[in-house]
């Protein structure tokens, strides 16, 4: 595992995020959309609803897809969430002013061709554009590579990731019709050798492709009749397992990045992939951090690759982070691809 220290200053130019639908739809009215329960009533509903926000920490988020309901035309797509939130943080500013793009999904609406091309192109620019997809671990991938690109001599590069993972929930695993859910953010990242917003002074970034079928949507491309009557092409895997791996992930990369617990306690801030907040608290305790959890799935569920972005997106807009403050974001998801970053608010 190898830890770069860039200790490269960036200024953020702007930020966004994008949710698909006009309203959050609630733990209650998703089990009530389970053809296999008898009707309940809606105290009964409203009990179990609060089971599943103890259990999982969400209790409602936006999808473009309900379970069970056929494929759209009019539907949100993980390309459109991007180009919303994109244009979010260009503001008034065009797209011709980004030098480099990078688009980060695992739910892609195109086959061969590149999303990263078509949102640049919606964008009114042609500058270089890139696509990751890097599990839940993509908002961070794709800012390992925007770290690299400004390092690298790009005056500025443009983040968005997105996802629609409501269209690969899984009608035989109820549990992921409430820990997927759908939307996107962006970041205007800008170099900045002198007075910088952040200083990213640590990154890491890695996978381990011997359990990329841990946690997964089997079934090859393109797609084929059999696959999907077989109930192919839905998320599935050992949660149980991935949250050990996740663990010892997190762990690890902790004892890379602050070896012998070094600096740790400087850690005021924690952005991490939201799908299990208790895991994350078991990491922070077991970790020896104190830091503060920045959350927000609790609202908006888990939007997967995008999380991560996500949550930095609306900790920048609360104004959450003061000058001093060291930040620490980190993810692992499938692939198994597992990423971390050390931020500092100048």
């Amino acid at each position: 595992m190898k830890v770069l220290e860039p200790r490269l200053g960036i200024h953020v130019l702007g930020h966004g995020r994008a949710l698909p639908g006009a309203r959050p739809i609630s733990n209650e009215e998703l089990l009530a959309l389970d053809p296999e329960q008898p009707a309940r009533s809606a105290r009964t509903l409203a009990a179990l609803g609060r089971k599943v926000t103890s259990r999982l920490g969400f209790s409602q988020r936006h999808l473009a897809r309900l379970p069970g309901a056929p494929p759209s035309e009019a539907e949100e797509t993980s390309e459109s969430l991007a180009l919303a939130a994109a244009r979010s943080a260009l503001g008034e500013r065009s797209g011709t002013d980004v030098q480099a793009f990078i688009h980060g999904t695992t739910t892609t609406s195109r086959y061969t061709g590149s999303q990263a091309a078509a949102i640049l192109g919606r964008l009114g620019s042609h500058a270089s554009a890139w696509e990751v997809k890097a599990g839940c671990s993509t908002s961070l991938a794709s800012l390992h590579l925007a770290v690299a690109l400004l390092a690298g001599g790009h005056d500025n590069v443009l983040v968005s990731c997105a996802e629609t993972l409501s269209k690969v929930m899984n009608p035989a695993m109820k549990e992921t019709w409430f820990i997927l859910a759908d939307g996107g953010a962006a970041l205007w990242l800008e170099r900045a050798p002198v007075s910088p917003d952040f200083e990213v002074r640590r990154c890491v970034y890695a996978t381990h492709g011997a359990l990329v079928d841990l946690y997964t949507t089997p079934g090859r491309l393109p797609p084929d009749r059999s696959t999907l009557e077989a109930g192919g092409y839905a998320m599935t895997g050992d949660g149980a397992r991935l949250r050990e791996e996740a663990l010892r992930c997190y762990l690890e990369m902790l004892g890379a990045m602050f070896p012998g617990g070094r600096g740790l306690k400087d850690i005021r801030w924690v952005v991490a992939h939201q799908i299990n907040r208790k895991l994350i608290e078991q990491v922070l305790e077991v970790g020896g951090l104190g830091a503060r959890l920045v959350w927000s799935a609790d609202r908006v569920g888990n939007v997967g690759g995008a999380s991560v972005l996500f949550s930095l997106s609306e900790a920048l807009e609360q104004g959450l982070f003061q000058p001093g403050d060291d930040v620490l974001l980190m993810s692992v998801g499938g692939g198994l691809s597992f990423a971390m970053q050390h931020w500092v608010k100048r």
